[in-house]
């Protein structure tokens, strides 16, 4: 390896993970944290990391395993952001009271408010008082070195509690710098494997955490673990001295003083956003004012008695914050350092700034700018607003265009070329037309026609699609009005057959009188082309890459017709976009089950990707068309019971017409096209048998 690379924030972080070598790693996609689980699938799949690389259904079983692999001894890390975050929130919680040394890396990101992709604190807020040791870095490089130094704290046994990293979602996670590598053999030799005291192993040990505490202990164990967090403050400092003794590079203890000699005014900053705010002070500077910067590396513990000996200092302190408690009319970290100030001798002019928050940039001008106030502040030796927004204007738009049009969904796409969703969509209003209600969860065809329709379409949360449906259908029933409109999800294959299954399940087993459509195009294709429960054996996807050691996915999809049928349901279908007449009549049946008041309808359509599958845009039909042929997407249904395969080839074309055209499966060895092949065959069999049979097993 290169002394150095230029190489994303994301990659770094990855690349700390391969340098530790970590044991299990838990993982599912989410923007913009997904690149980092690709990387290191990379280095599982290629043999340069063995670990243990595991595909959850969702955040909070990404977190649960976390905290399992880290009770049973094992090196742990995980990452996630924004409302993935929050879906692992409960189990976040508990990684603390088990004193789990894992790493959960957090690439910030907006939580809720508008679904933004952008970077602010809103998403770590919330588990920032869990007992979490939680850093903010600033660069790249430090992303890679504070994986390393967080693992070695986290693991120390003065310490043992959980660590967050935290750096901003695209202004570091997808951004290129230079990072210098440390050679492995001095890593190794620096953070030599994790040995856990208590590890949940019957064979070593023969203690384990308990499940629960009289109430009467609480307070004291919450003490106990306090102590412990402020304990870990002197574990850090170490911890970074050891680190630049090594490596050459250290970066102080809980905070980083930047032109802070003869300064009369401070300015309080994190994250990436820090840099920015360097250059205003060195403006500033450059004119004669007196300010310096203090970066906030960690937020807990918070370096309350670092705050207090600094501000006893200076005059005016500004405090810039990317996160927002509302209620309190500041920020996150003005609160904290207010908060560390109140009952010291310090009694400074405290200012406090939000700004930045749904990604928006805070550039140079901005900080320069809240300098200058600070000063003012300092001057004047008063305040005149305690919390001040940094605002800009938006840059104006022009005019919605008027377009007159009968269809429910607009002509034109944002999508990739030749998406079949797109196709899928426009036949579903078609059939239901403009009285009609979109449930989404997260997925592409959120962002590509979710703008293009004239009917409601609710983005729901990834876990929640079919609860969301719930709701709105049980709201107009209650108003006489389930009878006037039609209900529909149109979700993709993660939010069908993974996160969103638990949510779906319940629906289906209460009878609830709405449609629910999968379009499946066999990956997580929103994030990247992620693998998914409905990812087929051996296909190639970014975390499951065609490695040296592990080539593809090595299990079979999930077989969702079998999943919804235990359900017992009135109706299912499986349905394509190169079959028109079929899937229009299969919506038409699906109306017709829910309106008669039968229960749940659940429409199983398969959508080609060009993008995820690596074939031409203008094949996305004939893939489609191959698939039905080939038996790797029988058309069927189950009216009440009654089975049915509705397209009958005499016999089945060969499997490999239908794989050779997409490049995931470019790969594939002969042998495993001979059993892919054979597999289909049986599959096609056992459903000539049971359209034989007539009635479905269980109804």
């Amino acid at each position: 390896m290169a002394d150095f690379d230029v190489i994303q924030g994301n990659k770094a972080l990855a690349y700390g993970v391969k340098l530790a070598r970590v044991e299990v790693i838990p993982t599912y996609p989410i923007t913009p944290q997904t690149t980092i689980i690709e990387y290191l699938a990379e280095f599982v799949a290629n043999g340069e990391l063995d670990a243990e690389y595991i595909h959850t259904d969702g955040e909070h079983s990404c977190m649960g395993a976390a905290v399992g692999a880290a009770l049973a001894g094992a090196r742990v890390f995980t990452s996630t952001c924004s409302q993935g975050l929050a879906y692992m929130h409960e189990c976040v919680a508990q990684a603390v009271n088990y004193r789990t040394p894992l790493l959960l890396g957090v690439t910030n990101r907006t939580l809720g408010w508008y679904w933004s992709l952008g970077p602010d604190y809103s998403d770590i807020m919330p588990e920032l008082n869990l007992g979490y040791l939680v850093n903010f870095a600033e660069s790249n490089q430090e992303v890679l070195d504070m994986t390393l130094q967080l693992y070695k704290v986290a693991e120390d046994y003065r310490v043992l509690l959980p660590t967050m990293m935290s750096l901003d979602g695209f202004y570091l996670s997808y951004s290129q710098e230079r990072v210098w590598m440390p050679d492995q053999n001095l890593v190794d030799k620096w953070l030599p494997p994790y040995k856990a005291p208590y590890p949940v192993d019957p064979t070593i040990n023969d203690k384990f955490p308990t499940a629960s505490i009289p109430s009467v202990m609480h307070t004291p164990m919450r003490r106990i673990y306090e102590e412990v967090l402020q304990d870990s403050k002197k574990v850090i400092q170490e911890v970074d001295a050891s680190f630049g003794k090594t490596f050459g590079r250290h970066y102080g203890g809980l905070i980083e003083e930047y032109k802070t000699e003869g300064a009369e005014v401070l300015l309080v900053t994190m994250g990436s956003m820090t840099t920015a705010a360097r250059r205003a002070i060195d403006k500033l500077r450059s004119e004669g004012e007196k300010i310096g910067l203090i970066k906030l590396r960690f937020m807990r513990p918070f370096p309350d008695i670092e705050m207090r000996e600094i501000a006893g200092k200076v005059k005016a302190i500004g405090v810039v914050d990317r996160m927002m408690l509302h209620g309190t009319r500041g920020g996150g970290a003005f609160q904290d350092v207010k908060a560390a100030l109140y009952n010291s001798n310090v009694k400074v002019p405290l200012q406090g700034f939000v700004t930045g928050m749904g990604g928006e940039d805070i550039p140079i001008d901005d900080m320069y700018s809240m300098g200058k106030k600070v000063l003012q502040v300092a001057k004047a030796k008063r305040i005149e607003k305690e919390v001040e927004f940094i605002e800009h204007k938006l840059t104006e738009m022009g005019k919605p265009i008027e377009v007159e049009w009968a269809e429910p969904i607009y002509p034109g796409s944002d999508g990739c070329a030749g998406c079949g969703a797109s196709i899928i969509v426009r036949h579903l209003l078609k059939v239901l037309g403009p009285n009609t209600i979109i449930i989404n969860p997260p997925s592409c065809s959120g962002v590509n026609y979710g703008q293009a329709v004239r009917v409601p379409w609710v983005l729901a949360n990834f876990a929640a699609a079919a609860a969301y449906e719930t709701g709105v259908y049980r709201a107009l029933k209650k108003k006489g009005k389930a009878d006037k409109v039609y209900i529909t999800s149109f979700a993709g294959d993660g939010g069908t057959a993974d996160i969103g299954l638990q949510s779906l399940s319940g629906a289906a087993e209460r009878g609830e009188l709405i449609i629910w459509l999968c379009y499946d195009n066999e990956a997580y294709m929103n994030t990247g082309i992620q693998r998914s429960g409905s990812t087929p054996l051996f296909s190639v996807t970014t975390t499951t890459p065609a490695g040296k050691v592990i080539p593809g996915k090595q299990v079979r999809r999930k077989n969702l017709e079998m999943i919804m049928a235990a359900h017992r349901i009135p109706y299912i279908a499986t349905a394509s976009l190169s079959y028109l007449p079929d899937l229009e009549r299969k919506i038409k049946k699906a109306v017709e089950v829910t309106k008669a008041g039968k229960g749940l309808a659940f429409l199983h359509v398969q959508q080609p990707c060009a993008t995820g599958w690596y074939f031409p845009e203008s094949k996305t039909v004939e893939i489609g068309k191959l698939a039905v042929q080939t038996g790797a997407w029988p058309l069927m249904e189950i009216d009440e019971g009654n089975f049915k395969l509705n397209v009958k080839p005499k016999e089945l074309r060969p499997i490999a017409e239908y794989l050779k055209p997409q490049g995931r499966f470019r790969h594939l060895s002969e042998v495993q096209l001979e059993y892919l092949q054979k597999d289909a065959q049986i599959e096609w069999n056992a459903l000539l048998e049971l359209e034989k049979r007539g009635r479905f097993p269980g109804y």
